[in-house]
């Protein structure tokens, strides 16, 4: 006889949170034999409840959230989503009133103090806005909770859903996705992105900007490497979101393939890639580079390098500008500075006022990168080679003879480098600024 099994609240969560874990992309697990297998749903081992995950808010603090998705069914047909409708498996949904009194009991019990609520697209975009929104109406409405909600609004929703979204929510969201109309066509052919996602973007950030007591401001994501498109497109898109529409954050999830999507081919994109867009977005939303300066970091076919970070490709193109003094410099010089952060140059200008700084002691202990600022900075005591000296081709191995050649050779009867002692390539001492600049085996990587 067969005997059906309905899962219990608990048996959803533990799969509606764990695929809420990375809501469009399946997250990697390590098979234990060096190979990542690509699973829709994973579990840390160190989270004691699924969906339970600790997160970083904008002023600082941890938060744990119950991360978790209505359903995992989707009516669309994404080639890069293991939620998609090409995908043969199971599925599961909560009910409204199911999922609000599984929040409320965590948070009575102290394990989460907010909710992260997604869901794929069953029916329409705006039916499961809809749904979403009745969840969040019930936890705060009938259980009277007041604390911090981020709700996913769908692509396509109408705009009576995304206000009430609007009203109820704390951050919404929306999935950018693809930088633009044509790659969305070719990795999503039943998302229009002008009409069921910049749209209610626009109206989110309309809501936002007239203050009237509801969601505080709006993130993205952008799913990389699966439309093919360039960090120069994903940039572009990125500027007109920061700019026009003031959004928060813009995330950015490296794609990874599964099986049965179109794409289970495609190559993977290299993580190093994702984390170079993280530090270029770093650059302009909180360094405040300007666009002219982030498109020297792009190479001819508008890629960031995976060798060298952005920072530090935008200040080789501008060698000219550098060495700065750090007891002179402004606040914007010190910035472009490899090495050298927002919090080291505040400690920077705050110690200056007292004394002058003149060793890399005292630059060290404010949170400066010696190995990548040494060729950037000059104090007293310190004096790199002028930038015209410190050009790009230096950085390649060839250069790298060619700068071992033209150092002057001990004379005949001096003492070399001791046998056994290990010096940097260039035969100086092991804190050769030049080879920490020109990226030399065994210096350690780029910090800041």
């Amino acid at each position: 006889m067969l005997i059906q099994h309905t899962p219990d609240v608990y048996e959803k969560l533990s799969l509606l949170g764990g695929m809420a874990g990375d809501d469009v992309l399946a997250p990697a697990t390590n098979t234990g034999s060096g190979k990542a297998s690509r699973t829709p749903y994973s579990r840390d081992k160190r989270q004691p409840i699924p969906g339970v995950y600790r997160a970083a808010m904008p002023n600082g603090k941890f938060i744990n959230l119950l991360r978790v998705m209505f359903t995992d069914f989707c009516m669309m047909d994404c080639a890069y989503c293991p939620n998609s409708t090409y995908v043969p498996r199971k599925r599961y949904a909560f009910k409204v009133d199911e999922l609000a009194r599984l929040f409320m009991e965590l948070h009575q019990r102290h394990s989460v103090a907010g909710l992260f609520l997604s869901s794929g697209i069953a029916g329409s975009g705006s039916k499961t806005t809809e749904r979403l929104i009745q969840v969040v109406e019930t936890i705060r409405n009938k259980y009277g909770f007041r604390g911090y909600v981020h709700m996913k609004v769908m692509p396509g929703a109408e705009r009576q859903y995304v206000e009430a979204a609007y009203r109820l929510g704390t951050r919404l969201s929306i999935n950018v996705e693809t930088p633009t109309p044509e790659m969305m066509r070719r990795i999503s052919p039943h998302k229009d992105l002008e009409k069921d996602i910049l749209a209610p973007m626009g109206w989110i950030d309309e809501l936002t900007r007239q203050g009237t007591g509801g969601a505080v401001g709006q993130v993205t994501q952008m799913v990389v490497g699966a439309a093919d498109e360039t960090d120069r497109d994903i940039f572009q898109r990125v500027d007109q979101l920061y700019t026009d529409w003031n959004l928060k954050r813009v995330y950015y999830s490296a794609f990874r393939p599964v099986r049965h999507i179109p794409l289970e081919e495609h190559p993977a994109t290299p993580p190093m890639r994702e984390h170079r867009l993280y530090q270029m977005d770093w650059l302009k939303r909180v360094y405040q580079f300007s666009n002219q300066e982030i498109g020297l970091a792009f190479d001819r076919s508008g890629f960031l390098s995976l060798e060298q970070d952005p920072k530090t490709a935008i200040a080789v193109e501008n060698l000219d500008a550098f060495p700065v003094d750090v007891n002179a410099a402004s606040r914007e010089q010190l910035l472009r500075v490899p090495g050298v952060g927002p919090t080291s140059v505040q400690r920077i200008l705050d110690n200056r006022r007292q004394h002058s700084i003149d060793t890399w002691h005292d630059l060290q202990a404010m949170g400066v990168v010696r190995t990548r600022a040494g060729p950037f900075l000059a104090f007293p005591g310190q004096r790199p080679p002028p930038g015209k000296q410190l050009r790009l081709e230096l950085f390649g191995e060839d250069a790298r003879q060619k700068q071992r050649e033209l150092q002057p050779q001990p004379a005949a009867g001096t003492l070399s480098a001791r046998p056994g002692v290990t010096g940097a390539p260039c035969g100086q001492a092991s804190s050769c600024t030049g080879c920490a600049m020109y990226g030399a085996p065994g210096h350690p990587g780029p910090g800041r």
